[in-house]
């Protein structure tokens, strides 16, 4: 924004005269008198030149306007920005998410919300389940999208569906050719899981637990897709949901069973918000492009 003297100052200039500008900004001539005396003070030159029928600028003062204009559009130009922002919504979205979502599915979402929306930027944090809970409680993101076994009502849920944890193999693999697997299939062969803390491995837990089994994981890590490269050619099972790996069974020569112990289908993919939080409209409108998208992976479950 302009300072008052050079808001003045370029109303004089534009009006030929002090009273004149006095008159259209509906203020005393006098005032106006000192805030251009007082500029041309801090200039150290006169800015006009008085004259009979009004007031030219000098050298020093065509200066300065031309400086003053300028600033005085890009003023304007940034008023106008914010205030299209303000309309808008903040346009940087805050998400958190578990790490099933984070390595396909989220970057497709908003790779392509951009092109609908470049105005779009993104900020994703990928953590364990505990933590983006409490990103999401706090009100630390805008959403949240994560596996859960349980709802938790300080939390609006948007979208819930279905992700049972099923075994991924190599194609070529001696169960590859079954329907379905138990537990009890997968204890001879090596196992690649997550580590404690997460939904799968909870499941997995419970399911060994209650079929009277105790199966140690041959690779075990926080972030379970950096074994996806070893399991092509190999004997290798990996525990995973099918949104991680949905674009991944066809090219690298994979499939994916389910497991028909029930603890492995007790597991959904949730998006939450934080409940009463009024979310600006381009993240809300993100949100549910995101449930638009997972509805297209899994349906709700019956009521």
């Amino acid at each position: 924004m302009l300072s008052l003297s050079l808001k003045y100052f370029l109303d004089v200039a534009q009006h030929g005269s002090i009273a004149s500008a006095a008159q259209a900004s509906h203020v005393a001539a006098s005032a106006i008198s000192r805030q251009i005396a007082k500029l041309e003070d801090a200039v150290g030159a006169p800015l006009f030149e008085r004259q009979a029928r009004g007031m030219v600028l000098s050298h020093a003062g065509q200066q300065l306007a031309a400086y003053a204009n300028l600033a005085a559009l890009e003023a304007e130009r940034v008023i106008a920005a914010i205030r299209e922002r303000q309309q808008q919504g903040d346009v940087t979205i805050t998400l958190a998410s578990t790490e099933g979502f984070a390595h396909r599915f989220l970057p497709a979402c908003m790779a392509d919300f951009r092109r609908r929306h470049p105005e779009a930027r993104f900020h994703l944090k990928v953590q364990h389940p505990d933590e983006v809970n409490r990103l999401a409680l706090e009100g630390l993101v805008h959403l949240a999208l994560r596996y859960t076994t349980a709802q938790d009502e300080r939390l609006k849920t948007e979208f819930l569906g279905r992700a049972p944890v099923c075994a991924m193999m190599c194609r070529h693999h001696p169960l590859a050719g079954r329907r379905s697997v138990a537990m009890r299939d997968l204890a001879r062969w090596p196992l690649s899981v997550s580590d404690p803390g997460t939904t799968a491995r909870q499941l997995f837990d419970a399911a060994c637990a209650n079929a009277g089994l105790h199966i140690e994981p041959a690779y075990v890590a926080n972030q379970s897709a950096v074994f996806l490269p070893m399991l092509p050619g190999s004997d290798i099972v990996l525990l995973s949901g099918y949104l991680a790996v949905m674009d991944l069974l066809e090219g690298a020569g994979l499939t994916l069973l389910p497991i028909t112990n029930p603890e492995m289908r007790q597991r959904s993919m949730q998006v939450v918000t934080l409940q009463g939080r009024t979310l600006p409209p381009l993240a809300r409108e993100f949100v549910e492009f995101v449930c638009e998208r997972l509805s297209q992976v899994a349906r709700l479950p019956p009521a």
